[in-house]
């Protein structure tokens, strides 16, 4: 019996490794299709590459597979490269040998050739994943509570506005610009090109009825996608002075059309702007945390290097211009030390004399860069506080994988 690990080479094999993601989710006698949701969302990517397929091969056929989307993401006003791991699925005949745990270990192997500097998933079999050293991540969502709202009439406060279903093809451009707009700094969030803001309603379904616009003199000023029981993203432009107004309006029509859809409560992620939302809207909501995100980091010393120029700004705006010295990083799978002098931050894998030494796990290394590592961990370096200061990770959910 031979066994390889590799991408697939030509189409047939291709095909056949979707299938294997198709027969993890929903069995089909009648094989492989090309409409099927794991192939839109493979062959419609923008970022495709037949090598971001990762099978297992036996004898020639395809037993297991991990597929890897590839995704820019932010870091504050940073981008790195991420390899998103999804689609993830064993033939039937082939279950229980191994075989999905060793394409996992040549995935993450791969990742780190290919130079990607974070891998994220999602997932409830976390034990599966943290054998090849992704870590969970925990995320906090807010839920709201409809039962007993005191429903606004927010109709007075803003004038001039309508609230109309998007028109995809009509508002796409417009939508671009106030996505760019309200994440251009929003850590976690994904850098969206042209194809893929086209391609994504092929394989991310959204129900046309739950995606707003609100217009105001004419102009979109923010949109809303929502779902049944969720909202799925929000945006608004940042330049008018009433943008915020108008999005509580929208948020408003949104809720009322899920009450009078008897729905209960509302999911969306936390982060400050929505708690501020909910506060002007009167809203009770609470907090849970998911534990179906995993992140791995593949490749620490070009992370660190991608963010260096944000976190020199964040040196040069401080206080602490001046400091110079060497941090050094530890965690189970690396150690990298910033160098700092004269305002310019050096990565190297130098370990001699730090002036900071953090030995960290690689779930704080991860808190610590995306700004939610707990104070405690900070607070006898002012330095740390300032090159990383605190933040919060967002991803919307349509941009799932």
């Amino acid at each position: 019996m031979q066994i390889e690990y590799r991408a697939p080479r030509n189409i047939t094999e291709l095909n056949d490794s979707i299938f294997c993601s198709m027969c993890a989710f929903d069995w089909n006698e009648g094989g492989f299709s090309d409409d099927h949701f794991f192939s839109r969302i493979l062959k419609l990517d923008p970022w495709y590459d037949l090598n971001n397929t990762r099978a297992c091969f036996v004898d020639g056929q395809v037993a297991s597979v991990v597929v890897i989307f590839e995704r820019p993401i932010r870091i504050g006003s940073s981008v790195v490269r991420m390899g998103g791991l999804g689609s993830v699925g064993t033939h039937p005949d082939h279950r229980q040998k191994g075989y999905s745990s060793q394409v996992l270990l040549d995935t993450a192997d791969y990742l780190e050739s290919a130079s990607f500097d974070l891998s994220l998933l999602f997932t409830g079999l976390n034990r599966h994943y943290a054998k090849a050293g992704w870590v969970t991540y925990p995320v906090t969502l807010r839920s709201i509570d409809l039962s007993n709202w005191a429903q606004p009439d927010l109709a007075a406060e803003t004038t001039d506005l309508s609230i109309e279903t998007c028109d995809y093809g009509t508002d796409l451009p417009i939508l671009v610009e106030i996505y760019n707009q309200f994440n251009k700094s929003r850590t976690g969030t994904t850098v969206r090109n042209q194809v893929y803001w086209k391609n994504q309603p092929e394989w991310r379904g959204q129900d046309p009825t739950l995606f707003w616009v609100a217009k105001q003199n004419g102009q979109i000023v923010a949109y809303l996608k929502g779902g049944e029981k969720e909202i799925l993203e929000i945006g608004r432009r940042l330049n008018p002075p009433n943008s915020v107004q108008v999005l509580d309006q929208l948020m408003v029509h949104f809720l009322q059309n899920r009450i009078a859809s008897n729905q209960k409560r509302i999911q969306i992620n936390d982060c400050a702007e929505i708690r501020q939302l909910f506060d002007r809207l009167g809203l009770e909501s609470s907090i849970r945390e998911t534990t179906h995100f995993m992140f791995r980091i593949t490749n620490f010393r070009s992370l660190l290097e991608k963010i260096c120029p944000m976190l020199e700004y964040r040196l040069h705006v401080s206080e602490l211009a001046d400091w110079k010295g060497k941090i050094r990083l530890r965690y189970e799978l690396d150690t990298q030390t910033l160098t700092i002098s004269d305002g310019r931050i050096k990565v190297g894998s130098g370990t001699d004399s730090p002036t900071i030494d953090l030995s960290l796990s690689q779930l704080q290394v991860l808190q610590l860069i995306f700004g939610e590592l707990d104070d405690s961990t900070l607070v006898d370096n002012p330095v740390l506080s300032i090159l990383f200061p605190p933040d919060q990770l967002l991803h919307w959910s349509p941009d799932n994988f």
